[in-house]
């Protein structure tokens, strides 16, 4: 799972944005009065790109179903509390619940194999995402001026970034602070991301505990 070497790194994270960065989850039965998914139909697991690559929920969460897309270009597969996609107690949910999304797209070519120290890592990554193009990459809007980057960590090849991003074109119910990590899975690229609710605020350490079991769940269901 290590990946980039070098100035790759610029083109892998600005072209990892582009499916999820576009879709406008205020559709979602997570945040609209969409019908719920049936009970029996939680799903866990989403093979997309053609079957090369499977999303795994961590405990207590389920596949959005509605709202996934699988393109050639790219799939991005949102993820709720199993309970409040069906909007039955009785089914899985977290302690505190999130939102999940997995993004997947190729990866650029030209992207190599890593074996650089991870402090180099994370510098070169630090260095992209807090210019212009790599905080407008993490917009929401497009607009770099919407988003500070609080946090970013890199361990064995996976580069881990908490943002605060305040543009206007989220759910009310949403966070405005994100946690995101950049791994990859065969010839693919993942962007996984937790977000917290404001009526559940995730502290930056649950949220990363919970992306760090996002990330375990897909790299068990990609050995």
């Amino acid at each position: 799972m290590r990946w980039i070497a070098g100035g790759v790194v610029t083109v892998i994270l600005a072209g990892c944005f582009d499916g999820a960065s576009s879709y406008d989850v205020r559709n979602s039965p997570l945040f609209s009065k969409q019908a719920p998914s049936a009970s029996r139909d939680l799903v866990r697991r989403r093979a997309v790109m053609s079957g090369t690559v499977t999303i795994a929920a961590p405990k207590g969460y389920c596949v959005d179903v509605s709202s996934l897309r699988d393109q050639a270009p790219g799939a991005f597969v949102p993820l709720g509390a199993c309970a409040a996609l069906t909007r039955n107690a009785a089914d899985p949910s977290p302690k505190i619940p999130a939102f999940l999304v997995a993004s997947v797209t190729d990866q650029p070519a030209g992207a190599a194999i890593a074996d650089d120290d991870p402090e180099v890592l994370t510098e070169q990554a630090r260095r992209f995402l807090e210019s212009t193009a790599g905080r407008a990459a993490l917009s929401r809007s497009g607009d770099a001026s919407t988003v500070t980057v609080l946090d970013l960590k890199a361990a064995a090849g996976v580069v881990k970034v908490l943002t605060r991003d305040s543009s206007a074109n989220r759910p009310e119910t949403l966070s405005d602070t994100t946690w995101r990590a950049f791994l990859t899975v065969g010839d693919k690229l993942v962007v996984a991301s937790v977000t917290g609710f404001t009526k559940h605020p995730l502290s930056p350490r649950n949220g990363l505990a919970q992306l760090n079991k996002f990330i375990a769940a897909i790299e068990k269901a990609n050995p």
